[in-house]
Formats: structure tokens, C-alpha cells, sequence
């Protein structure tokens, strides 16, 4: 029995010193990873991220899809982005109610591992008018890079390319001279279909605000608009090229959410019609200046462009 038990931990110590000895073993624990909430819209590229993001370089990833002709794995198109510092994934086409991500351990057990929860592909529709999901997001995932100049001012409305509907208007604190300050103006709700009027030129947008373009113009199906009317705060520091704003939705019932960015170099836009200026369609107008925003509570880019200076 002695001779048993002795042989047994020869062998586990043995295996162990194999795995100490493997100086490109990493375990890939499962909350190293970072996925944004689910769920995600079918044919459209995903963020995946870490703590350690050269941890991720070279890995592969799968999607194990559950449907009526059971369960399909398929490899994700994958690209490691060192600016972004996480790894660019492509999903597939195919919609599915249950799906989960795998991603391969080849130093250590030489297995695929599952990573983050169990999610769902869907179609555009689904984060049309979702309170979870308001803001529009490109199905491209945009990777920024600091433009060569910054606009020289921001007050206006800004749009985003993937729904022309869609728009911030941004007011400055005036500075002693006429010169737009780093900090914004909020616009005041006065419930949660109008704001509180101004006295400037424009009354309604006083101050900073998210608000439909009024694309259809149908005024009661602007005021259905979730992004409609919800007063913006924060900070864009055009000397820094730092922005960080929140939208605050609670007239609504949907809380604050904030973003951080910056202002990007157009030209390396990997959609043309990001490049368009134009409210509620693109006009093929002159190169807009663009910010580059990332949602601190869904993970999500989102885009917004001004006209040419």
C-alpha cells in the first residue's frame, strides 16, 4: 500500500514539475477576460479585452452556437489591435438564441476554455429604441487615432453616421474673451419629453443635450425617441483631446451613461460614409471633424461627426 501511495506522488509531482517547467504555460482564468454585455448583433465585430492585453495576442477564439441542428462550433475571424489593446472579433451572419465563447490554451491544458457568459446573436432591430441599448454603435469596431488638428470650437449639433437621427448638441461654458471652456453645459429636463427653454438663439438647446434630428418629421415620434431630450454634462478638453460626457436619462427612468474619448483622425474611418457630413442622410459634404466615443456601461463605440470647420 505504501509502495502505491508513494508511486502516486511521484507521478503528480512529476506531472507538476512538467507544468512549472513550461515558462510559456498562463492559465487563462475565465474573468481575465472582458467581453462586453451581451447580447450582440449578428455580422458585426465584437471587443474582447484583458487586464493583460498581450495575453491575448495569438490566442483563437470560437463560438459554440446551439440551434435545431444542435451544437456547431465556428472560428472567429480574429485580430489582436494594439491600440485598443484587446482583440477584434468577427461574428458570424447566423442568429442564435444561445451561444458562448471559447478561447484556445495551448501552453497549458491544450484545450479550448469558455470565457464570459452565455449570450445571443440578434439582429439590428433589437437595439432599436431598447432602453439598455440606446445609442447607435457602428458595425465596424473603429480603431482611434489622434487627428492632426483639433476643431478650433465644438459648440454644435454633432451626428452620429450610423443614424443620421441621432445627435448631441454640445454648449461650452463661455471663458472671460468668448472662448469655449473645457467644461459643458447641461441642458435642464423638464420631464422626460422637453427641457427647460433658454434665452439664446436657439431656446430648446440652451444648453448641452441628446436629441433626435427629427428625420421623420413627426414631432410625436420624436418625442418617442429614447435619446430624446437627456441633458449633457462633463468635459471636452480640446487641448488634452479628452472627452468625458454623461448623458443623463433619469427623466426617463434609464439612469446616466457616461463615455469617454477623444477626437479622431477621419481619414484611417474604415466606412467612407463616416467621412459624410449630413443630418439624417449623408451629402458627401467635406471631411467632419469626429469624436470618438466608448460607453463606460455597455462597452460600446459610439461615433459622432461635425461639419468642416
Amino acid at each position: 500500500m505504501l509502495k502505491k501511495t508513494l508511486r502516486a506522488f511521484c507521478f503528480v509531482a512529476f506531472a507538476l514539475a512538467l507544468y512549472s517547467c513550461n515558462p510559456d504555460c498562463e492559465t487563462t482564468p475565465s474573468n481575465n477576460i472582458i467581453l462586453p454585455p451581451p447580447p450582440y448583433q449578428a455580422g458585426t465585430e465584437l471587443v474582447i479585452s484583458s487586464p493583460q492585453p498581450a495575453f491575448l495576442e495569438d490566442r483563437e477564439f470560437t463560438l459554440r452556437m446551439s440551434g435545431v441542428n444542435g451544437v456547431t462550433m465556428e472560428p472567429l475571424p480574429a485580430r489582436f489591435e494594439e491600440r485598443l489593446g484587446a482583440v477584434v472579433v468577427t461574428l458570424p451572419q447566423q442568429l442564435s438564441s444561445s451561444v458562448s465563447f471559447l478561447i484556445d490554451d495551448p501552453d497549458c491544458t491544450g484545450q479550448m476554455l469558455p470565457v464570459g457568459q452565455d449570450a445571443s446573436l440578434v439582429g439590428e432591430s433589437f437595439f432599436v429604441d431598447n432602453p439598455n441599448f440606446i445609442t447607435p454603435t457602428p458595425p465596424l469596431v473603429i480603431i482611434p487615432f489622434p487627428p492632426p488638428s483639433i476643431p478650433p470650437a465644438i459648440i454644435e449639433a454633432w451626428f452620429s453616421p450610423t443614424n443620421r437621427d441621432y445627435c448631441i448638441w454640445f454648449k461650452p461654458a463661455d471663458g472671460p474673451n468668448g472662448e469655449e471652456l473645457p467644461n459643458i453645459v447641461p441642458a435642464i429636463a423638464d420631464g422626460p419629453h422637453d427641457l427647460v427653454p433658454g434665452s439664446g438663439p436657439v431656446p430648446d438647446r440652451a444648453g448641452s443635450a441628446e436629441l433626435s434630428a427629427n428625420c421623420t418629421n413627426d414631432p410625436i415620434d420624436r418625442k418617442r425617441r429614447l435619446y430624446h431630450n437627456n441633458p449633457v454634462a462633463g468635459i471636452v478638453d480640446k487641448d488634452k483631446n479628452f472627452i468625458q460626457i454623461q448623458i443623463d436619462r433619469t427623466a426617463k427612468g434609464l439612469g446616466v451613461e457616461e463615455f469617454v474619448g477623444e477626437f479622431v483622425d477621419p481619414s484611417l474611418l474604415p466606412d467612407r460614409t463616416y467621412r459624410e457630413g449630413g443630418a439624417c442622410n449623408g451629402d458627401g459634404s467635406g471631411k467632419p471633424n469626429i469624436m470618438f466615443l466608448t460607453s463606460l456601461k455597455t462597452g460600446r463605440q459610439l461615433i459622432l461627426f461635425r461639419g468642416a470647420d
